[in-house]
């Protein structure tokens, strides 16, 4: 594949990438009113991560991963699957899904730092300009009163580390070239990221009645394992492989557009001001990040 073709295979599984994860915070809290945090992540990771590796399978993909990456797999499972995934439930529970998916999106800026760090990526002025412009806007989405919410400030603490796991997470994804194909990483951090959660699914998850779930709970939860996480990590992987680490993460600042948008739509959730302020300022940024690719 040419690299302008390559470039706009990128854009367009970034593009699906936004309204998968976006959607996935109003489509956990929802979900949450009948599963409680423990087994219903551990579920979705560990079959998510099972049709990955049954979609690699039947794609005749090597599912054997060589021995000298088994340490940066296990890293990486550990940063982009269970602490990222258990610190976004508990933000989801605690706050409001809108401003979850806006504190969980700090992640590009962290993985901008992390990329100058551990890869020594440059950071480009244009690129700066975009970090800048990002900040700005997500700090306008959080200047806000939110008392009346369950428990803001542990929500937004577990989010800010989730964040930042998460964009550790995806610059450690970049620090080797990986041969194995990308839905098999994915299908192995999937199952690696669920292993931690087992013992705390059997000490805190709470017995389920699945006969007795409502229609929208059950299809809120298969969404998460089937869109959310197969097709999402499916596509988050090979973008991986496409553009630059901090490109990547910056390009997922649409996201929480696409994540406040649908929170108002299902949740009813007030977009005010504020919120439309942010998008704007995050939009840019998202342009201008996206123009620094070098492909």
């Amino acid at each position: 594949m040419n690299q302008p073709t390559l470039y706009k295979t990128g854009i367009i599984f970034l593009i699906t990438l936004w309204f998968c994860w976006g959607f996935s915070y109003p489509a956990t809290k929802i979900m949450l009113r009948e599963l409680d945090i423990w087994t219903s992540r551990t579920l979705i990771m560990g079959t998510a991560g099972a049709l990955l590796l049954t979609l690699g399978f039947l794609g005749k993909k090597e599912l054997k991963v060589p021995k000298e990456c088994y340490r940066d797999l296990i890293i990486a499972a550990l940063l982009n699957m269970t602490v990222f995934q258990i610190c976004m439930t508990l933000g989801v529970h605690y706050f409001s899904a809108g401003r979850t998916v806006v504190v969980v999106y700090t992640m590009p800026l962290w993985a901008i730092l992390f990329a100058w760090f551990i890869l020594r990526e440059p950071i480009p002025l244009s690129r700066l300009i975009a970090l800048v412009l990002g900040l700005a806007g997500l700090a306008v989405l959080m200047s806000q009163d939110f008392s009346h919410l369950k428990d803001p400030g542990l929500g937004a603490a577990c989010t800010v580390i989730g964040a930042i796991s998460f964009g550790l997470g995806t610059v450690w994804m970049k620090r080797r070239t990986w041969v194995t194909d990308p839905t098999v990483v994915a299908g192995w951090q999937l199952l690696i990221g669920t292993v931690p959660l087992v013992p705390l699914w059997l000490i805190l998850g709470t017995d389920t009645d699945w006969a007795n779930l409502s229609l929208v709970t059950l299809g809120n939860f298969i969404f998460l394992i089937l869109i959310a996480n197969v097709l999402a990590y499916f596509l988050w992987f090979r973008i991986l492989q496409i553009f630059p680490a901090s490109v990547s993460g910056m390009g997922t600042l649409a996201v929480p557009i696409v994540g406040v948008i649908a929170s108002s739509i299902l949740l009813t959730e007030t977009i005010g001001i504020n919120e439309l302020l942010a998008l704007g300022l995050i939009i840019s940024a998202l342009i201008i990040n996206l123009k620094t690719s070098q492909i």
